[in-house]
């Protein structure tokens, strides 16, 4: 789940979240959302790693979250391409994106931490640690393809590459 759900929303910050802006050919309203973007992901991230202390989420919910998130992938990606939700109001669907990554964090680790013999724990946390960096690797890769689509379909010059399609 940690690959997953680190595609996901890296791929949101790093390609998405960069090609929104009000109005999106500005690059001043493309950075203003971008920062408030990451504030409001970063406040539900604060908010959901804290909740490991409360709880432990159960295992099927650890793989409905990367589902989730991947669906917010596909949402901000439409949401960009087509504004028909499109203003300040998506920080709550920003903060949202906070809030699963950062539990997919705690409750993964968690799990691994509560459910497996000491003899194989190491194995499995440091297993996890290369998964959500992975995870991380392949969005910031795919990130910078994201948002030269996004900015080609909003005709906004800058992208570092070509997009593909």
């Amino acid at each position: 789940p940690l690959f997953a759900v680190y595609a996901a929303e890296y791929a949101l910050q790093s390609g998405v979240w960069t090609a929104i802006g009000f109005p999106v050919d500005s690059a001043s309203a493309r950075e203003s959302f971008y920062q408030g973007s990451n504030w409001s992901y970063q406040i539900g991230v604060f908010i959901s790693r804290s909740s490991g202390t409360l709880f432990t989420a159960p295992i099927w919910m650890l793989w409905l979250m990367p589902f989730l998130q991947t669906v917010n992938l596909v949402a901000f990606y439409l949401f960009a391409t087509y504004h028909y939700w499109y203003d300040y109001s998506l920080f709550v669907l920003c903060f949202y994106v906070g809030l699963l990554g950062g539990s997919v964090y705690v409750h993964a680790y968690t799990r691994i931490n509560k459910d497996l013999p000491v003899s194989v724990r190491e194995m499995a946390l440091a297993t996890a640690s290369v998964a959500d960096s992975f995870g991380i690797l392949m969005a910031d890769v795919s990130g910078l393809f994201i948002q030269s689509c996004l900015y080609r379909s909003n005709g906004v010059d800058g992208a570092v590459v070509s997009c593909p399609l």
